[in-house]
């Protein structure tokens, strides 16, 4: 079987984590996984207790945290080194990213290897050139002679993408993730908190920040029953799983005809001439 290598970050986010660790161990069979977690929430009192130790094989703790996108590429460059040379891709991973089972993985490294593509994620916002980084599969390689990739200080989808397409390296979107992101005029839409979805059926994923829900983990748990179709968590949210998720795939298919600012410019332009 062979050996995929599974790079999950964390600040503050550790009950999220202990829970990926089980979903991660429990329903991922395709491969063997040798999970990297790289963390930089100690200094701020954020620790991983001995269940989720127990169902990792390398931890890395970073004494501090260098700021929101800068943290993120601290964490990312910090497990490099910590990744077996015998595990040609990597699953890059945020602690708050729940998979169910690990066929879109499996799918997406045969599509890997079938393009000669270095880079598999959503297209987080629409309409322009950018890269998901909450969830990717990246060839090993790659990622240890490109560190540049990860040195971002700024949105690191824009600057995932771009440098991939700069140094001529291929990607593929994992369409099963997508759409992610609306039009910043939506203040509020319906189960898209911030502006962005976080509830990914046709993949069978969930990346919900639990201060955004009413019922915090025990909604996310339950929106965790929903996209995957069965009862992997016991909870006490009364309400149906039919409906939920008509309403969620109504909103979803709706988002997916709402204009960007870019189009409303672009008409603003042309009438004007």
């Amino acid at each position: 079987m062979d050996k995929v290598c599974v790079l999950i970050r964390v600040y503050n986010r550790v009950e999220d984590l202990k829970y990926c660790l089980d979903i991660i161990r429990d329903t991922w069979k395709n491969f063997e996984y040798y999970i990297i977690v790289v963390t930089n929430g100690i200094g701020d009192g954020y620790m991983i207790d001995d269940d989720s130790r127990a169902k990792i094989d390398c931890l890395v703790q970073l004494e501090n945290n260098v700021g929101h996108f800068n943290g993120n590429s601290q964490l990312l460059l910090a497990g490099l080194d910590s990744i077996p040379a015998e595990c040609k891709y990597t699953v890059l991973l945020e602690a708050d990213t729940w998979l169910y089972q690990d066929k879109l993985i499996k799918k997406y490294i045969g599509q890997l290897d079938a393009e000669n593509a270095v880079w598999a994620s959503a297209q987080f916002f629409r309409y322009i050139l950018n890269l998901a980084t909450d969830f990717a599969i990246v060839k090993t390689s790659i990622f240890k002679a490109h560190k540049n990739l990860f040195v971002f200080s700024k949105t690191p989808e824009y600057h995932v993408a771009n440098y991939l397409v700069k140094n001529g390296l291929k990607f593929i979107y994992i369409n099963e993730n997508m759409p992610v992101s609306l039009p910043k005029y939506f203040r509020k839409y319906p189960y898209a908190y911030k502006g962005r979805f976080y509830t990914f059926e046709k993949s069978k994923m969930v990346t919900h920040h639990i201060e955004h829900l009413a019922d915090g983990m025990e909604e996310k748990k339950y929106y965790f029953n929903l996209v995957t179709g069965v009862e992997y968590f016991k909870v006490n949210i009364d309400q149906s799983y039919t409906w939920t998720r008509f309403k969620i795939r109504l909103a979803i298919a709706l988002s997916i005809l709402l204009p960007y600012k870019s189009w409303f410019l672009k008409t603003k332009n042309t009438a004007s001439l």
